[in-house]
This record gives C-alpha cells, structure tokens and sequence, in this order.
C-alpha cells in the first residue's frame, strides 16, 4: 500500500487527471489500487517516479491480492532510452488485467489494449479485461471468454491496434471487432466524445 499512499500530489495522479480518471471519477478508480512508486521497495528502484498498476485476483471471502506489478513512466516526453512507457518485473509472466470482470460480466465483455484503457471502459460501465498488446496474448487466455455470447474487442486505432483486435477475432469465434478512429485508444475516444458514445458505439 506504500505506493497507493504516495498517489495524491504526484505526476501519477495529474495523469490520471489529465486522462479523466480523477475528479468525479475518483472513488471507482481507487478500487484498482493505482501508486505512485516515490519510495521504491526492495528490487522497484528502477521503477522510481512511475505509476505501478497492480493485477489484482479477487478471492473466495472477498478480499483481493496482488499477483504482479507494472509501471508506467511519468516523465513528459521521455525517449524510453533504458525503459519502456510500461514495464514488466523481470522473469513476470504474462497476465490478463482486471479478471475479476470475468466473474461480475452477464453475456458480454470487452477487450482492450492496456490497464488504463481496461480501467476506462470499467469506468464508463463496461465490463472489460486489458491485455497489453497482441504479443502478450496466450493461448490459455482463450478458454475463460468462450463462455460469453459476445466479446467486443477494442484494439487502439493503430496498425498494432488493428493487429491486435484481428488476432483476437481468430482466437474468439463469438469476438465483435469494435473499431476506433484513427490515432485514436479507448481512453482519448471517452475525453473527446463522452461514455455515452463509446456506449453506442459497442451496441
């Protein structure tokens, strides 16, 4: 909870702010547990000045833990010369984010690119799981979504984004590819056009 702590006042949450997290959207982002890593633990000092995003698995009574860490680099215009925008503990297995959608969704789920757009959508009232691109999708994560009547699926509206949302359609037979506009991620879709349009725009 050290980094959850150092959240208020940090570049982590002006870019929560920034993205239309914060403010009234406050109270529901928390539930993800998002940090700022000011004081690293043992082993994070790499990640000193990035916003962790825990992957939190719900248990039977309840409750939650955190099965793994990633960061998010703050700094404004950085090259990524000696890291990435996001970053993976060493030796960390690939992971579906916020699975706990799996168990609270009815007939339908969305998948997107990434935490914070995972976030977005849950934000919007989506019910929706992020993975951080299609190289990191894995063949074990296919059998959990065939339960659903559909998966919308949300790739950024990128080249890798449509890569991305193609290659899920392949894995899902009941996958609905959901596409963005141009240049345009689940996130800067919401600020320019509203939840009520994303909402729409699925159905």
């Amino acid at each position: 909870m050290r980094y959850v702590a150092s959240l208020p006042g940090s570049l982590a949450e002006d870019h929560l702010e920034s993205r239309g997290m914060w403010g009234a959207a406050r109270a529901k982002t928390e539930t993800f547990l998002l940090g700022y890593v000011e004081e690293p633990l043992p082993g994070h000092e790499m990640y000193q000045g990035m916003m962790s995003i825990p992957y939190i698995r719900p248990t039977l009574d309840g409750n939650h833990f955190v099965v793994s860490l990633r960061f998010r680099c703050m700094v404004p215009d950085c090259e990524h010369s000696h890291h990435g925008k996001y970053n993976t503990m060493p030796g960390d297995r690939p992971r579906m984010y916020n699975t706990k959608a799996l168990v609270e969704a009815n007939d339908t789920i969305a998948i997107c690119e990434g935490e914070l757009d995972a976030i977005m959508m849950e934000l919007c009232g989506i019910r929706a799981v992020g993975i951080p691109g299609v190289q990191l999708w894995k063949d074990s994560f296919r059998e959990p979504f065939l339960g659903y009547e559909k998966v919308y699926i949300l790739g950024d509206g990128d080249t890798a984004g449509r890569e991305f949302s193609a290659h899920l359609k392949k894995e899902l037979p009941n996958g609905v590819i959901v596409p963005l506009p141009p240049g345009e991620d689940v996130n800067s879709f919401v600020l320019a056009n509203g939840a009520q349009a994303l909402r729409e725009r699925i159905s």
